[in-house]
């Protein structure tokens, strides 16, 4: 995939069009995922596409921004093995996935709701996994302007929804994101340049975030980069690591596309970088 046009690109869509889908063109939505690298890979997950007879009605009134249900054609379904690090993983996979269907010429928008167990019994899924993300998936009917929104925790207030005329609007500069060995000394964009890695701190900056809060920062520790993550209290633990996944697919698909493969370690890597209290280092991969 061309991820940096996708990036650049993807939008959330909740107005879509009545045409369905090609069979074709669902099919390679759906395994696309098993194609391409995953964040945990330890983790079983399914991925469903179900059609707007087997969701809308069952789902009105009980999932979506205020109980609003988005209509849409297809739904794409995410179920998870509860593991250490499954939240994160659908973030990273379920983002993947609408990379795919935008590649594709189709639109997305994740759908908040909350309790997974009450989706899953008006769905009549009967499954030991835990449902992990709901995801509209058809063609923008171009009624209203991007929607930045992200799906919630089984039972957390619901998140407010923020409205952008695009996905890069009011973003924080790279050199207040990247810090070099220690917290607070920001880095240098040419000096980010000449290491080949000014591209993906960039397009790391356009992951969408719960209220478009931009929660993540970066150190740069010689061939470490170490994610460290805002912990916000009206945000619940399951956005932020949705909001985690996305932005370690969105870094390491341009490192892996401009520079060499690479894959993030979840943890702490064990070195103090005189981090705030209010943030926590979610993981680090090699460059």
């Amino acid at each position: 995939m061309d991820y940096k046009n996708l990036i650049h690109k993807i939008k959330s869509v909740r107005d879509y069009k009545e045409t369905k889908v090609s069979e074709d063109i669902l099919y390679e939505i759906k395994h696309s995922y098993e194609k391409g690298k995953k964040l945990v890979h330890d983790i079983e997950i399914e991925v469903f596409i179900k059609n707007k007879e087997e969701i809308y009605e069952q789902l009105e009134g009980i999932a979506g921004y205020k109980e609003n249900m988005i209509e849409a054609p297809h739904y794409i379904v995410i179920l998870s093995e509860e593991k250490k690090d499954y939240i994160e993983n659908t973030g990273y996979i379920g983002q993947g996935l609408m990379l795919k269907a935008l590649e594709l010429g189709v639109n997305t928008c994740w759908i908040t709701f909350n309790d997974g167990n009450e989706i899953m019994e008006k769905l009549m899924m009967d499954s030991e996994k835990k449902l992990t993300a709901l995801i509209a998936l058809g063609y923008d009917d171009n009624k209203t302007k991007a929607v930045n929104e992200t799906n919630l925790d089984y039972n957390p207030s619901k998140a407010n929804v923020v409205i952008a005329e695009d996905n890069v609007s009011t973003r924080i500069d790279v050199s207040q994101l990247v810090f070099i060995k220690e917290w607070g000394k920001c880095a240098d964009t040419d000096d980010l340049s000449s290491r080949g890695l000014l591209d993906a701190f960039n397009y790391a900056r356009l992951a969408p975030s719960t209220l478009n809060r931009q929660p993540w920062r970066f150190i740069l520790d010689d061939g470490v980069v170490v994610l460290a993550i805002r912990k916000d209290d009206n945000v619940n633990k399951y956005e932020n690591k949705i909001d985690t996944g996305i932005v370690m697919l969105y870094f390491e698909s341009i490192i892996d596309s401009t520079l060499f493969d690479t894959s993030w370690t979840m943890g702490n890597i064990g070195k103090d970088y005189n981090i705030p209290d209010e943030y926590m280092v979610v993981g680090y991969c090699n460059i």
